[in-house]
């Protein structure tokens, strides 16, 4: 089904709870944790694509120690709190092949050089601003783990700010393609929900930079399929991992 079917005159966040994380800090994996433990969710979406979590779950999964683990990241940590339940694991992100194409394209247009093929880590989540170090600050990490998130969030701001003047089309690419796109595959999953007669209560697992992002277009479904046609992209359901049936249904 295409988008323009499924996109309703609803505010989704009716049935989104949004978890804004700091990559692969403890906090934020007890965060996620939590969060599964007190919703109890029919669905949990993760900004992630296929060979993310491949690749992250893959490298836990051979590990004897994944229970118990401190390091793994909030995506892994989640999947692994929802246990045995009746729970559909979506995947909602732009993988990091066509963040990488659409970066080259939006920066070098005419060129079939340029960027090449990146990854989603060649470009930090804290956009590094060395004109405004003049004050050396607290480790950010370590600031979001003792609960100082206002702070980090703050920073964080400043420095997209700082990306969006300097690297528009970087910026755009990274938040905005992205935040559309994964606002898009939410909306998807609330209303096949409900076309099947359910009610769903998603927890969607993202970077704290996508929070306020997808909360707004949630609230405006008619600016999730104007932010689509704007920028470009081309919809396709998230991908569902994971059918966990209990008692074998």
């Amino acid at each position: 089904m295409g988008l323009q079917t499924e996109i309703r005159d609803i505010d989704y966040n009716e049935f989104v709870s949004l978890l804004g994380t700091a990559h692969f800090t403890k906090r934020s994996v007890r965060e996620a944790c939590e969060s599964v433990e007190r919703l109890k969710p029919t669905d949990l979406a993760i900004e992630l694509d296929l060979q993310r979590f491949n690749v992250l779950n893959g490298v836990c999964a051979s590990c004897p120690k994944r229970l118990e683990c401190d390091r793994k990241c909030e995506f892994v940590g989640a999947t692994d709190a929802l246990g045995n339940t009746d729970a559909n694991i979506w995947l909602i992100d732009m993988s990091e092949y066509e963040i990488a194409i659409r970066i080259r394209s939006a920066t070098h247009p005419f060129s079939s050089g340029g960027w090449g093929y990146i990854t989603y880590a060649d470009l930090p989540f804290f956009y590094d601003d060395s004109d405004d170090s003049d004050n050396e600050e607290e480790d950010e990490a370590s600031l979001w783990e003792r609960g100082y998130k206002e702070r980090v969030l703050d920073a964080n701001q400043r420095r997209l700010e700082l990306l969006r003047r300097r690297a528009p089309a970087v910026w755009r690419v990274l938040i905005d393609e992205r935040n559309a796109l994964m606002a898009a595959r939410l909306a998807w999953i609330v209303s096949k929900s409900l076309d099947e007669g359910r009610k769903p209560k998603i927890l969607a697992v993202v970077g704290a930079a996508h929070v306020n992002g997808i909360r707004e277009l949630l609230a405006n479904p008619s600016a999730i399929k104007e932010s689509m046609r704007r920028l470009g992209l081309t919809f396709k359901p998230p991908t569902l991992i994971r059918r966990v049936r209990i008692n074998g249904d």
